[in-house]
């Protein structure tokens, strides 16, 4: 008996493994360019190198942020690229390094406006001095008791 014959998908159809297992990714093999210690510095930087048209993933990302005990035994968190990008990725966290990348707030001329006063203050919370000698019997119990 052909143990194919009872499978719900045609036995012509090869499985995914088997589709040319020795092909090389679309852009090469992966190159860590940098290694950083901070998620949110990860995710700047791979949203910096995908904004220059960088193919760019982060390895260890979730493992460092389910424990964040780990991040120095792994090493941090990589940031990483295909081969092929890996020149052009490094001259891009050079300069993210650097600041070159940051974006200023306001542009050169324009004026800082001042911001606008409040006009509904958060009223202040007051209790009257029967209400404070009930909390502090409430307190004096929880600590007796």
């Amino acid at each position: 008996m052909n143990p194919s014959s009872s499978l719900p998908f045609p036995a012509s159809n090869r499985a995914a493994s088997d589709i040319q297992a020795d092909e090389e990714p679309p852009h090469g093999d992966l190159v860590t360019v940098t290694r950083v210690f901070n998620s949110l510095e990860a995710e700047m930087l791979r949203g910096c190198l995908q904004a220059e048209g960088i193919p760019a993933t982060l390895g260890d990302a979730q493992t460092i942020q389910t424990d964040t005990l780990l991040t120095v035994a792994l090493g941090g968190i990589r940031v990483m690229v295909p081969s092929t990008f890996a020149d052009a990725a490094r001259q891009t966290v050079d300069a993210f390094e650097r600041g070159a990348l940051a974006i200023d707030e306001l542009p050169d001329d324009a004026q800082p406006s001042s911001p606008e006063p409040e006009t509904d203050p958060a009223p202040g919370f007051k209790m009257s001095a029967a209400a404070w000698a009930v909390l502090a019997i409430v307190v004096v119990a929880v600590v007796i008791f």
